[in-house]
């Protein structure tokens, strides 16, 4: 599962899809699941709802949809910090991840061993509508939050941002102003992003002093991934001060933390308004933003693909027969697989297709499973020193996954491998 290009998606996104719809995302795809999505999930358990409609059931619904392959995010504020602090932020499209141990495997390689990402756990209990008191908790201080806030209070403190004479009619003209802005040297503007982002008054000394002792550098060559962060929030609060975003909807600035995760992806899908004008607006030239509607469409299409293969095929499991999107198909999915994914692709898979018959080599999966185990077994936690310096360099890294046997109508994996699953 997860195999295909790194993607981001909203909460509408993914409620627009069907159960069935979403079994192909998680095939075709390597979800980034990013905060704000836990978040807004969580926040339904304090909507009120139609009657007959139970928050728990609809969030339940929710975290069954949400692909089990996904890999969640660390929080945007905690990658400041640590960018503050000196740490460099990967902003190349992949997944930053918290969990994990470093340890050292039998042949020496060293590598990352995740057993389970907490957020996993949550969405697990979530399916069977099992929510802790804490995360009610959560819930309810977030509505309260977004209730609560009122722009009107950052918009006064970058009020004189924008020259008087400045032409800016729209939010493309508005965000190329910010990037010119963002480029320079000048200490208050530093202090300035500072505040807006929300750095404690420690960090925010040593981040200054950090500033002057390298040479006072543009604030986008010093901190990129916080400048990118001030950005969004410079686009939105200026925005509104333009009348290009309602101030008037709580919900926009929740919105709007999605964008703070863009630097970890390579597609970012959602059906929601404010996005489809500002996500664009941040994406490099090596990433996409698909519409919710579009997406869906795509994969109900794969979806009556594969619903056509005979029973036997089927019977195999989506995990075993579906590493690869259909090669002759055209639609966003598998042009996203043409711009993110190797260039030969296609032709891979059409080898796939031909070989999706024929039996397993069993011998060869019996060693790939037994080379597996072993490495987990056996592997060894090294030093801490150690374990600080692999970062990126780690020669691999194994994430064990809890796969449901069926999904919608789908069977992920073969009635053979459940069995042998329940014996073990």
């Amino acid at each position: 599962m997860g195999l295909g290009p790194i993607t981001i998606f909203d909460k509408s996104a993914l409620q627009s899809l069907s159960m069935d719809e979403s079994v192909w995302f998680d095939a075709f795809f390597l979800p980034n699941i990013v905060p704000p999505f836990y978040i807004e999930t969580l926040a339904d358990l304090e909507k009120k709802v139609a009657r007959g409609r139970d928050p728990e059931q609809i969030v339940g619904v929710l975290a069954e949809k949400t692909p089990s392959g996904a890999a969640p995010n660390i929080y945007h504020r905690h990658l400041i910090l640590a960018e503050l602090l000196g740490q460099e932020i990967e902003m190349t499209g992949q997944v930053v991840v918290g969990a994990g141990e470093v340890k050292r495997a039998p042949d020496g390689s060293v590598g990352v061993h995740v057993d389970e990402f907490p957020e996993e756990a949550a969405l697990l209990r979530w399916k069977n509508h099992e929510f802790l008191e804490v995360e009610r908790a959560a819930a309810k201080a977030w509505r309260a939050e977004l209730a609560e806030h009122d722009p009107d209070r950052l918009i006064a403190m970058l009020k004189d941002i924008l020259p008087a004479e400045a032409k800016i009619s729209d939010l493309e003209q508005l965000k190329t102003f910010i990037d010119s802005f963002c480029s320079s040297s000048d200490r208050e503007m530093v202090a300035l992003a500072l505040d807006v982002v929300g750095v404690p008054a420690e960090y925010k000394g040593f981040a200054l002093a950090r500033w002057e002792k390298e040479g006072k550098p543009p604030l986008d060559h010093l901190i990129p991934y916080t400048t990118h962060v001030f950005k969004i929030d410079l686009l939105f609060y200026l925005g509104i001060q333009r009348g290009f975003i309602s101030g008037n909807r709580a919900s926009n600035k929740a919105d709007m933390a999605y964008l703070y995760y863009l630097p970890f992806a390579m597609v970012f899908v959602s059906g929601d308004r404010l996005h489809h004008r500002t996500a664009p607006l941040f994406l490099r030239d090596d990433q996409s933003y698909v519409h919710a509607d579009e997406f869906k469409a795509a994969l109900r299409e794969l979806d009556e693909y594969h619903d056509a293969l005979p029973d036997e095929i089927k019977a195999l499991g989506v995990l075993q027969f579906a590493s690869y999107p259909p090669p002759e198909m055209d639609n966003s999915v598998t042009r996203l697989w043409d711009k993110h994914m190797r260039p030969d692709w296609r032709e891979v898979a059409k080898q796939k297709e031909a070989e999706r018959g024929k039996p397993p080599d069993e011998e060869a999966g019996r060693l790939t499973v037994e080379e597996m185990k072993a490495r987990i077994e056996q592997a060894r936690s090294v030093p801490d020193p150690i374990a600080g310096l692999v970062g990126d360099n780690a020669d691999y890294m194994i994430i064990r996954r809890l796969v449901p046997v069926k999904k919608g109508k789908w069977r992920m994996v073969s009635k053979e491998v459940e069995e042998a699953d329940n014996e073990s």
